[in-house]
């Protein structure tokens, strides 16, 4: 019953989607959802991005309740495996895999699948959070290829300062050297990149926080790219203070009157 509402715009996410598209006019669309959808509503907004290529999620219960609603297009497990098990239920719902680790590949090896699953190997070219190191491609290919458990092979990587001024041409590099003799479909553009360079827009983009009407840059404010915002706080005054010249307000004193005032608190 607080007088607080997070309003949720849905045709702003089915614009930004549109809007994407013609940046990246040559490559399909991998919408992230994760974190139930950046707290915009997992299946609502999964709804609204209808006609994205592909979503990509977490979790496989992410997974599940899109499929669920009818979403028949791509839909990845960003982070891939984290039990055996959910290599089947991978197969079920005919999930796209983010493979990263050499666990997953075991997963994959000691598994016996009636339908073969479609993978995104992830290179570490410079985040050196998830993904295997850019000397190993060549062996993972030759392995991945020979494991009648998987289908297709997307490349990819993500980029860690494609929004400050370093920009991706070293991760990029480095990611094109190692895959360039690889007939394979690719994907490395975050939001910030896919704006920004237009060389990163390979065959999937992956928007995630622009989707939601929100800029990746600090320089550039969101009305600049465009975007709607999709969602919005609303509510109301709900105490009145009297503060009188050189008195504090909050936490920290961080804001001092600089005249007698009166203050709303929201």
């Amino acid at each position: 019953m607080r007088p607080i509402r997070a309003c949720i715009d849905l045709s702003a996410l089915t614009f930004n989607l549109q809007l994407i598209k013609k940046i990246a006019k040559n490559s399909k669309v991998m919408a992230v959802l994760k974190a139930n959808a950046y707290g915009h509503g997992l299946v609502e907004s999964a709804k609204a991005l209808k006609n994205a290529e592909g979503l990509a999620v977490l979790t496989v219960d992410e997974a599940i309740k899109i499929r669920k609603v009818g979403y028949k297009n791509t839909i990845l497990l960003l982070e891939g495996f984290f039990r055996a098990e959910e290599v089947y239920e991978a197969e079920r719902l005919n999930l796209n895999i983010v493979i990263h680790n050499e666990k997953q590949i075991d997963f994959l090896n000691n598994t016996v699948l009636k339908k073969p699953l479609d993978i995104h190997l992830k290179i570490n070219t410079g985040m050196n959070r998830l993904g295997f190191p850019p000397d190993d491609i060549d062996y993972l290919i030759e392995n991945l290829n020979a494991n009648p458990n998987i289908s297709d092979i997307t490349l990819m990587t993500h980029f860690a300062t494609a929004d400050e001024k370093e920009g991706i041409k070293k991760q990029l590099d480095c990611f094109n050297q190692a895959t360039n003799k690889y007939n394979l479909s690719t994907s490395v553009a975050n939001s910030a990149a896919l704006y920004k360079f237009p060389e990163s827009r390979l065959d999937w983009v992956r928007p995630g926080i622009m989707l939601y009407g929100a800029s990746p840059f600090e320089d550039i404010p969101s009305k600049e790219l465009h975007v709607k915002p999709v969602m919005s706080l609303v509510s109301e005054i709900i105490a009145i203070q009297d503060v009188k010249f050189g008195e504090a307000v909050g936490y920290g004193n961080s804001y001092v009157a600089k005249q007698d005032m009166r203050i709303g608190i929201v």
